[in-house]
């Protein structure tokens, strides 16, 4: 199969690959992870994930919205509070990677 440039089809036209790249990063899964749990709060959730600037867990929030895998909702409180919480789709992958995950695990013992 000719593929031309091989840049120009992991880019534009592998669907593994945009994934892999849309969610790949040190903090997503451990962000997929938290919220899976429940939906939370964004101090609560930045107190939960230890090592993590608050500059990168709001990149990585806005990430996980664009995919459509988190949403935020802000409160009518004042203080405004913000609360972030996995989607649908977010609900569905969070066990596709956990899959995948297990399969490296095994894979590599």
């Amino acid at each position: 199969m000719i593929y031309g440039n091989c840049n120009e089809v992991i880019e534009r036209g592998c669907p593994v690959e945009r994934v892999l790249n849309s969610l790949g990063g040190k903090w997503k899964g451990i962000i997929l992870s938290a919220l899976y749990e429940k939906p939370n709060y964004y101090n609560a959730l930045h107190r939960e994930i230890s090592g993590i600037s608050r500059k990168m867990l709001t990149e990585q929030l806005s990430d996980l919205i664009k995919l459509q895998v988190v949403s935020r909702d802000e409160t009518t409180d004042y203080p405004k509070k913000v609360r972030y919480s996995l989607t649908q789709r977010g609900r569905a992958l969070y066990p596709l990677i956990q899959n995948i995950s297990q399969l490296l695990k095994t894979e590599n013992n």
